[in-house]
């Protein structure tokens, strides 16, 4: 199934044409922010798509993690240009050890929600696994393993990652950070990357509520 059948079916099971889905990178990181996004697609200009060229480009569209780095860096920007609205929220490890990650993510997908409603149009927001907290039940809907199901969800988790990835490269341009090799790990808690946190200690980037990171403080 294209995963834009979703949108598709969903608009008419609703009536609805505006229709965004909301995802998250990051959110078990030990290093860097998390990121979220939104992408809010025209069902109408979707069902136009299926007699273009485009659709060849769109049907290509899935679950970030299942696609080259390269392919999702050209998904994105084809995403940014053809979706009726986007944004991307970036909520940083400070504002997660001191809120926890579970507020932030919720805060995120919040913002995210309400920057389309404030500055676009939306009609009805799909999830990833979770339900926003402040946005009411009737306009949204969590789906179990969504960025392989909803064309938005899947789109937001593609704009999402490349922004994140390029950021934690970019960090690791840094004389600070070249030690810590976020360009290759991205923040995640690979074996590597706890052995450098365990050797040099953890940077202004780490999150200092995260094991093994937490403990590690602890016993210094």
């Amino acid at each position: 199934m294209n995963l834009m059948d979703y949108e598709l079916n969903l608009s008419q099971e609703k009536s609805i044409r505006f229709i965004g889905g909301i995802d998250e990178v990051g959110r078990g990181c030990l290093a860097g922010p998390l990121v979220t996004a939104i992408v809010v697609f025209d069902t109408e200009k979707l069902t136009e798509l299926k007699e273009q060229e485009q659709i060849k480009t769109i049907s290509q569209i899935k679950d970030s993690k299942k696609l080259t780095e390269k392919k999702r860096e050209e998904l994105s920007e084809f995403i940014k240009n053809y979706a009726y609205f986007f944004h991307i929220q970036e909520t940083s490890n400070q504002i997660i050890d001191e809120i926890n990650i579970a507020k932030s993510t919720n805060n995120s997908f919040l913002e995210n929600f309400l920057a389309a409603k404030n500055n676009s149009q939306i009609d009805f927001v799909l999830t990833d696994a979770f339900k926003i907290k402040g946005v009411e039940e009737s306009l949204q809907k969590s789906l179990i393993k969504g960025d392989n199901t909803s064309l938005s969800i899947a789109a937001a988790s593609i704009i999402a990652k490349v922004y994140r990835d390029n950021l934690m490269k970019e960090h690791s341009k840094t004389e600070e950070y070249k030690i810590y090799e976020f360009e290759k790990h991205k923040g995640y808690g690979t074996a590597a990357h706890i052995e450098i946190i365990k050797r040099c200690g953890p940077s202004n980037l780490h999150r200092k509520s995260f094991e093994p990171i937490k403990s590690l403080l602890i016993q210094n």
